[in-house]
């Protein structure tokens, strides 16, 4: 999850944008007690991100998303950074930089970032709400779906299409009618 830019208390509720304490009680449901503990960075929750109200996903984008949060999430699906990367338009060496130095994406990367974990997000309630979900690895599919030519989308592949929000509510829209039988 994004850190808040410092304000003068610290506070997240004092930095005086819109939607700061809201984003801090997101950002504490989706804090994994270990990772709290050890000080380390909350890790982004992809159905936290799902689930969210937009002003709570606007408040992450307008504060930015660690470079490390980018770098983690094409781990967790498998599919490679230079891939992950070039599919959200990010330039890999750019990403690295800003990790190693603790930095955090722009506005306009994090949003890029925020959509995407926000697709994986819908994948896993999508998993939650069709029954059990043992022996079904959601993140292995997707990173295959995302890979693959979708006829829903003209045979395009998803990840040609997650660089902008137009493309990423595209590939949501194809998800949800999967969900529903649609491309059964």
């Amino acid at each position: 999850m994004a850190h808040p830019r410092s304000s003068a208390s610290g506070s997240p509720a004092a930095s005086g944008k819109p939607g700061a304490s809201d984003a801090a009680k997101l950002r504490a449901k989706s804090v994994p007690p270990a990772a709290s503990a050890k000080g380390n960075p909350p890790a982004l929750s992809y159905i936290t991100v799902y689930r969210a109200t937009p002003l709570e996903r606007i408040a992450m984008i307008r504060r930015g998303i660690p470079a490390s949060e980018a770098k983690r999430i094409f781990a967790d699906l498998s599919i490679g950074q230079g891939v992950g990367f070039r599919a959200l338009n990010l330039s890999t060496a750019t990403v690295n930089k800003k990790a190693k130095q603790s930095d955090t994406l722009s506005p306009e990367e994090s949003e890029r970032v925020v959509g995407f974990a926000k697709l994986v997000g819908q994948l896993e309630a999508m998993i939650q709400d069709s029954g059990d979900p043992t022996n079904f690895d959601a993140r292995a599919w997707m990173a295959r779906w995302l890979t693959e030519p979708l006829p829903a989308l003209g045979g395009v592949c998803p990840a040609d299409l997650v660089d902008t929000m137009e493309g990423q509510g595209l590939v949501s829209a194809a998800l949800a009618k999967i969900q529903s039988g649609a491309y059964a």
